[in-house]
């Protein structure tokens, strides 16, 4: 589509890091605290919660795709009976052999080795010398949801990589404006990877005091480019669900200031919703007169301080191309601005705070829910917030 090459287009603009624009940043830059150092001082890097592994785009019927994500690797493969997506262990259990060098054959995945076969449960299906066969399963699987364009597998960070796991603790969301076909499909865009945990995209919701000094300048959508005299306003609150334990909620209210005043009909607002613990982001952007536009941010951690960052987005059919272009590239671009940030800071179990600064205890004791009780990091987490 043509969103899809525009952002990818403008994507290359971003050759020279943020340290370019604001030298305060730049001066953070170089050089870099080691990964080990900074490593040491964050909770554990893969709570429990989905994640998106491919895009759907990516795995063609009877295809297979490696991942090394989550602190294990793993293959997914699409079923060429029944165009299924499924994830097991990467290795075969009878030789370790790599399966994503295998084949799929009638919805099971063959080892490329000795062709032993598996079936989606992790259950050894075939062996082609032999009259028996392991009763029971034996390899590593996850539980897949592809929806939207994407495909998650649900992590558990007390089993890690289970034979036979359990089902997930919750569901997958169904977003009924897309289902429905209201909003349809207007982009996506790899944003590739950036050094920092998983808990630094949740906490910067409740920093709210970062707002100014990092997103209170204009850019130009997509570009590092400050647009003069022009600065953005933030009104923001966040809140857990009472309900649902896994969703968390941050309200922002933006309008653009030109010389200092304020221009009331660029007034927009933006619902952001964390399905578990910031692996899967959405933003519904409203902006009057012109409809809505819904945005997946998605993080997978490939390492313990390295997340793969993809976008997709969807927007009402009426909105303009242009204006979708438009807000997801301010997005983008604001965005941006806090990964110098990022990758050069550690986590303080006991930061200094102010009143002001936001809920970060609150953010930290919603956070610790996805990790098993006897790793919770709160002990870091909940120790702090008292």
């Amino acid at each position: 589509m043509r969103e899809i090459s525009m952002a990818a287009h403008n994507s290359r603009i971003f050759a020279s890091d943020l340290n370019h624009s604001h030298g305060r940043v730049a001066a953070m830059a170089t050089p870099r605290p080691s990964t080990r150092m900074r490593e040491q001082t964050y909770p554990p890097p893969f709570p429990s919660a989905w994640y998106r592994v491919a895009g759907s785009h990516e795995l063609r019927r009877g295809g297979i795709v490696y991942r090394e994500c989550l602190g294990t690797q793993l293959v997914l493969y699409r079923s060429d009976r029944d165009d299924q997506v499924h994830a097991m262990g990467a290795f075969c259990p009878h030789m370790g052999a790599n399966l994503s060098h295998g084949r799929v054959v009638n919805g099971q995945l063959e080892c490329p080795f000795h062709r032993w076969q598996l079936a989606p449960d992790g259950r050894v299906a075939t062996i082609p010398y032999a009259d028996r066969v392991p009763s029971k399963p034996c390899q590593p699987t996850w539980t897949v949801h592809e929806n939207y364009g994407q495909i998650f597998v649900y992590h558990d960070a007390g089993g890690g990589a289970r034979v036979a796991p359990p089902p997930p603790p919750y569901d997958f969301p169904a977003i009924d404006d897309i289902d429905s076909g209201r909003m349809v499909p207007r982009g996506r865009h790899d944003a590739g990877r950036v050094h920092m945990h998983l808990l630094e995209f949740a906490e910067n919701s409740v920093d709210f005091q970062h707002f100014s000094p990092l997103h209170g300048q204009m850019l130009v959508p997509w570009t590092n480019i400050r647009v003069p005299f022009v600065q953005i306003r933030h009104e923001a609150d966040w809140s857990s669900d009472p309900e649902q334990g896994h969703l968390a909620y941050f309200h922002n209210k933006a309008i653009l200031e030109v010389f200092g005043r304020a221009i009331e009909r660029t007034k927009a607002r933006a619902k952001i919703t964390f399905y578990g613990p910031a692996s899967v982001v959405t933003f519904r952007i409203m902006v009057p007169d012109a409809g809505e536009i819904l945005m997946f941010q998605t993080h997978l951690p490939v390492a313990p301080l390295e997340q793969q960052v993809d976008f997709q987005w969807f927007a009402d059919k009426a909105t303009p191309r242009w204006l979708v272009w438009y807000v997801v590239g301010n997005w983008i671009s604001q965005w941006r601005n806090d990964i110098a940030i990022w990758e050069n800071k550690i986590h303080l179990r006991k930061p200094l705070l102010v009143p002001g600064d936001g809920p970060i205890h609150k953010l930290r004791r919603w956070f610790g829910q996805f990790y098993p009780e006897e790793t919770t990091p709160e002990a870091d987490l909940e120790n702090a917030a008292q």
